[in-house]
């Protein structure tokens, strides 16, 4: 633990304010050095960090272009939008398909006859019900036997394979109604029972073994259409495997109506991703620029001015852009040729109406351009990610500089400690002298106080 120091006593003299000037003019230089490389150190680490966010913007916008979905993007359409519901997906191709709806999937459903009340004793014993291939069964006791209680067993059967009871108070009397939960003419429902008759026969539907005694008031039924003259059925209403890349779903008949689906190719959409294609690259040069130019009115440069991993990001970018890619299509395999053009400031623009003469009469163009490995998005990619990746230029460069920041603040720390002994040291010299005087201011005091006793000449 530091002692407490009483400096300046002996001499008068400011000891601790004279050591920490002699401290401060010791380290200033040495610290304003380190201070000065390190601002310059961590400018070129965000400058490093803002290039890469600009080229990661614009790999973004590349792998857009890159992905099939937006480059062969789809559109469809339906001149009865009441009747059907659709997605389409790339894989489909552009063209029209006449549609009727037949008919709509239907799920079973049974009806009993009619019983006084939904308390009415129906019968014990166990019913075997059915639906499609699966099967479950109830156990009916003689305690619990009305139409209620063998609605609730059906209903809560744990190993329910998908129909729903219901009792329908009508007029007429009270009806266990039995749905199917699942359309399709291969989810028929069936009830038989495996114990001897005690009431239950009265729920029992079997046509194919000749027993009726339940009601169908709708069979179970597949959806039906034609599609350009072709009969198509589904389990459900929703059609997924007629035309590739389409699905479409049943919502209302058209008795013998048929109405158009139009599948085209999304010109818009690509528009946008080409648009926001160059939009990302022309942020990109903007970067580059704000980072490398050299403002003659402030006499300031940018932190990457003559940097050679911002040049080479930029030419060879710019190379790329403005090579010819491999396609079917020798006279649209550039960019240039579809309306993507380099201004004479390194920037891209877009001729619109060159682009969009391309996506009305040759939209596979632009898939050509963009994707496969010799496309341009593949192109691109490759010199991007030889930048951005995690043993790419910049990462190695920003590694090297935050090394360079560690090594400073190491110097930094050993300068201190240095600064440390050296106050330590001049405080005990200058602790030392003001004792030394004090012994000697002492001393002159002393001596003062005798002389002053000492008789002068002629004193008695």
């Amino acid at each position: 633990m530091t002692g407490i120091t009483s400096t300046g006593i002996g001499s008068g003299l400011d000891v601790n304010g004279l050591v920490q000037q002699l401290v401060t003019a010791e380290g200033q230089a040495a610290s304003q050095r380190l201070i000065q490389r390190e601002t310059q150190f961590q400018s070129r680490l965000s400058a490093y960090g803002s290039l890469k966010s600009s080229l990661e913007g614009f790999k973004t916008a590349i792998d857009a272009l890159q992905n099939n979905d937006a480059v062969r993007g789809r559109t469809i359409s339906s001149s009865n939008e009441d009747a059907i519901s659709l997605t389409v997906t790339s894989d489909a191709v552009p063209a029209s398909y006449s549609i009727d709806i037949e008919s709509l999937a239907t799920a079973a459903r049974l009806s009993s006859a009619s019983f006084t009340g939904a308390d009415a004793a129906v019968g014990s014993g166990t019913l075997d019900l059915s639906i499609g291939t699966e099967s479950f069964s109830v156990t009916i006791d003689p305690e619990a036997n009305t139409l209620a209680d063998i609605r609730d067993a059906i209903n809560n059967a744990d190993d329910n394979a998908g129909v729903l009871a219901t009792i329908i108070n009508a007029e007429s009397g009270s009806f266990l109604v039995l749905t199917g939960t699942r359309t399709g003419a291969a989810n028929g429902v069936t009830v038989t029972q495996s114990t001897p008759d005690n009431g239950l026969s009265a729920l029992t539907f079997d046509p194919g073994n000749g027993i009726n005694n339940l009601t169908e008031s709708v069979a179970a039924a597949d959806a039906r259409a034609t599609v350009n003259g072709f009969t198509v059925t589904s389990e459900t209403n929703t059609f997924d495997s007629v035309v590739d890349g389409v699905t479409f779903t049943a919502l209302q008949e058209t008795s013998g109506t048929a109405f158009d689906v139009t599948v085209k190719n999304d010109t818009s959409g690509l528009k946008g991703s080409i648009d926001a294609f160059v939009k990302a690259y022309n942020d990109f040069i903007d970067t580059a620029d704000r980072l490398s130019v050299f403002d003659p009115d402030t006499n300031v440069a940018g932190a990457l001015q003559g940097d050679s991993a911002l040049r080479g990001a930029t030419s060879r970018l710019r190379q790329t852009l403005s090579e010819a890619t491999t396609t079917a299509n020798p006279l649209l395999d550039t960019l240039n040729e579809v309306g993507v053009r380099l201004d004479s400031d390194g920037k891209l623009e877009v001729d619109s109406e060159a682009l969009n003469t391309v996506l009305e009469n040759d939209f596979q163009a632009i898939e050509r351009l963009f994707t496969g490995d010799e496309g341009y998005a593949a192109r691109l990619t490759s010199v991007i990610d030889s930048y951005v990746s995690s043993d790419g230029i910049i990462t190695a460069r920003t590694d090297g500089i935050e090394s360079s920041i560690e090594t400073l603040g190491e110097q930094n720390e050993r300068l201190q400690n240095r600064l440390i002994s050296l106050e330590a040291r001049l405080l005990r010299q200058f602790n030392g002298l003001d004792s030394l005087l004090a012994n000697l201011n002492s001393t002159s005091s002393f001596l003062a106080a005798q002389l002053a006793n000492v008789p002068t000449p002629g004193q008695s």
